[in-house]
């Protein structure tokens, strides 16, 4: 086996091989330029990542082979479905907040319905967190690389921070992002310790590794269906790929 060490090292070069912040759509959300349109499909299509999310802790929480670990992801679901530990809103009615801070009704987000890439990424991660012999890949998944997306920054700022000064939405508008960039810091710590006491052997270990960056990857499929419907909507991209560590979702 590895060394937990040497693992923890290969799971956080895993985190950061892909960024989604580079990916060109996100890279055009975030020129300093409004794109009311397309801010509007990116909270359309964040929003059926967000649905899901709380199953996913749920079931780990289910499933959850070591006892020790239970309270923390008892406490992240606590916080995921209610708010109450940050003292805002279950973290559903915050992304609800901000659709209909950039114009989305109520009606609108009845009716969204994920394209194919997006489907794929909620699919994966369901399948894995279902399944107890895939425990540590499910965790590697939602805990490391899902939860690791909203801790990351684009030169040094926080994009949705960005995002709200330049569409001059409010603090409470964007409350969603804010709670996780400062909670994720800790769930992705635990996500880290978890899979670290869940994978017993080598191979295990190398399956949450490869996980981490096929759910990155997956990531990045679900903002290429983004790109795909703003194009096919007539919207041009005037930015170029590059690389780093992040995300928004």
């Amino acid at each position: 086996m590895l060394s937990e060490t040497l693992f923890r090292k290969e799971l956080g070069k895993a985190l950061k091989s892909k960024s989604t912040l580079a990916h060109p759509i996100m890279m055009q959300l975030l020129q300093p330029k409004k794109d009311p349109r397309l801010l509007r499909l990116f909270a359309i299509h964040t929003y059926p990542l967000t649905r899901m999310f709380e199953r996913y802790v749920a079931a780990l929480f289910y499933n959850c082979p070591v006892p020790s670990f239970r309270r923390d992801l008892a406490t992240n679901l606590y916080e995921e479905v209610t708010g109450a530990l940050s003292k805002t809103d279950g973290h559903l009615e915050l992304m609800q907040k901000f659709l209909r801070a950039v114009g989305i009704s109520d009606e609108e987000m009845a009716r969204i319905e994920p394209v194919r890439e997006t489907r794929e990424l909620i699919e994966f991660r369901r399948k894995l967190v279902e399944d107890p012999s895939r425990y540590h890949m499910g965790a590697a998944a939602v805990m490391i690389a899902s939860e690791g997306q909203t801790i990351q920054k684009e030169s040094g700022i926080a994009p949705h921070k960005a995002l709200a000064a330049l569409y001059g939405l409010s603090d409470d508008d964007i409350q969603f992002f804010t709670v996780h960039a400062e909670e994720d810091v800790d769930h992705v710590r635990e996500g880290f310790d978890l899979v670290c006491a869940v994978c017993t052997t080598e191979q295990m270990q190398l399956e949450a590794i490869d996980t981490v960056r096929e759910t990155l990857e997956r990531f990045w499929r679900h903002y290429d269906g983004l790109q795909r419907e703003y194009e096919r909507g007539g919207g041009v991209l005037d930015v170029r790929p590059a690389a780093g560590a992040g995300g928004l979702a």
